[in-house]
């Protein structure tokens, strides 16, 4: 203390200093809060204050792991049966995991184990968040944390308040409500008393699935999926999971389709072509049909965005109407753009897309492929000719960084000029050739536009 003139003051203050290895730090707190009422409050309460915010802030982090070789020599102990000192037996939870170690083995473990111990009890929470599973083995921790209830250590007293949430049957569910409260990864480690290397634990991102799978307050989605975006090293793991829950729930209720595909496209990459199309691998087919369509309609979209912004003439309406009532026939598709048609799809928001570029052709140009059945048609702004491909000479037109006019120009097995729109003559042309070679039956009535 600041003042220590008075000796027996400082007396009393030692010996209650001396009590605090036998209780908890808050414990001893109250009692040195009513020692205060015989000392100078005004002087007293300040320090008592600033102890505990301190305490509060205490949180319980990843204890020190033993090197690879101390728990491979553990475990060879603990199989021969060998006698395990008291470091040995503090470090055991580390090897319940191992494959070696049975149900049975684990129960023997948790048995020599000390809960009253804080080292102890701390590294079987740590195990038990790091592994959680739905293994008989993590089944038996959460039974056996949920029945402790008197917890001295100050840093695991938050865990156990909330042992609702992290050991009781319906844990999960309670984590989902939670999420829906807090919204925040963060905010709810804080509840716990857990830093924030538990973020990246079994337990935390098994409950952060479970959120959007069960839980279908989009706006409650979207901001726990910005967090998790911004640490997407963290939670690259189990973003395929989200996506497939996410993109089901936006399908259902038509809300945020625009910031799915952004963040999915961006973090997944395109599920059509790529290197990064195998981490759609894990997303069920029934989620990846509905992202592909909502790229096929983005695709559509931004060309005739792009045409209007660059097409001299407004033919490109008869061009649109038409395409949209092939729309769901369109299976894959990919945009080739000149300099000045990207810098239009720039400043209309479309910066984080796959697109190729046109080399060639002038810079305000742009192309459209897409397939419909087993044809691959390829649609230039402008005046550009609607051309018609075998998918065996132009199925690697898709995700191809750059493509040449020349090539365009090439191998095509049917082309049409664009011609008297106005009348629906190429409309009708390129309409009985679809009903005859690709089985797709529109008429006027879909594709015609009346002034």
């Amino acid at each position: 203390f600041d003042d220590t003139s008075d000796g027996r003051r400082y007396e009393y203050c030692q010996i209650r200093a001396e009590g605090v290895d036998q209780m908890s730090l808050r414990d001893s707190i109250k009692d040195l809060r009513n020692a205060a009422k015989r000392l100078d409050t005004a002087n007293f309460n300040p320090q008592m204050n600033a102890l505990e915010k301190f305490l509060e802030g205490i949180k319980v982090d990843k204890p020190a792991l033993p090197p690879e070789d101390v728990l491979k020599k553990l475990l060879t102990k603990y199989l021969l049966g060998e006698n395990l000192d008291s470091k040995d037996r503090r470090n055991l939870p580390f090897i319940i995991y191992e494959q070696e170690i049975t149900f049975n083995d684990t129960v023997k473990i948790l048995n020599v184990l000390d809960f009253n111990r804080t080292s102890h009890l701390r590294r079987v929470v740590s195990v038990y968040l790091l592994n959680y599973d739905n293994t008989p083995k993590t089944k038996l921790l959460r039974e056996r944390l949920n029945v402790v209830r008197e917890v001295d250590s100050v840093s695991l007293k938050k865990i156990f308040a909330s042992r609702e949430n992290l050991f009781m049957e319906n844990h999960m569910a309670n984590m989902e409500k939670l999420f829906a409260q807090k919204l925040s990864v963060a905010k709810v480690l804080e509840t716990f008393g857990l830093s924030n290397f538990y973020k990246a634990s079994n337990f935390i991102q098994a409950a952060i699935v479970n959120f959007f799978q069960i839980n279908k307050n989009m706006s409650a989605q979207f901001e726990i999926l910005d967090e998790l975006d911004a640490e997407f090293d963290t939670y690259k793991n189990i973003f395929p999971y989200i996506a497939d829950a996410l993109i089901q729930s936006v399908a259902f209720t038509n809300l945020g389709k625009k910031k799915c595909i952004e963040i999915f496209y961006r973090r997944l990459g395109d599920p059509r072509f790529g290197y990064m199309r195998f981490n759609w691998d894990k997303i069920s087919e029934k989620s990846k049909a509905i992202f592909l369509r909502w790229l096929v309609e983005d695709d559509l979209e931004i060309f005739f965005k792009i045409i209007k912004q660059t097409a001299l003439d407004r033919m490109w309406r008869y061009r649109e109407k038409f395409w949209r009532a092939y729309l769901p026939h369109i299976s894959s598709t990919w945009i080739f753009l000149g300099s000045d048609a990207k810098r239009v799809a720039r400043q209309l928001g479309d910066k984080n897309m796959g697109h190729g570029s046109l080399d060639g052709g002038a810079s305000d140009q742009s192309v459209f492929v897409f397939q419909i059945g087993q044809y691959i048609f390829s649609e230039w702004s402008h005046n550009g000719k609607l051309r018609v491909y075998t998918t065996e000479s132009a199925n690697h037109f898709f995700g191809l960084s750059s493509l040449s006019k020349w090539e365009i120009n090439e191998n095509f097995v049917e082309a049409w000029i664009h011609s008297s729109p106005g009348t629906y003559s190429w409309q009708k042309k390129v309409s009985e050739w679809l009903k005859i070679n690709c089985g797709v039956n529109k008429t006027e009535n879909d594709w015609g536009l009346k002034d």
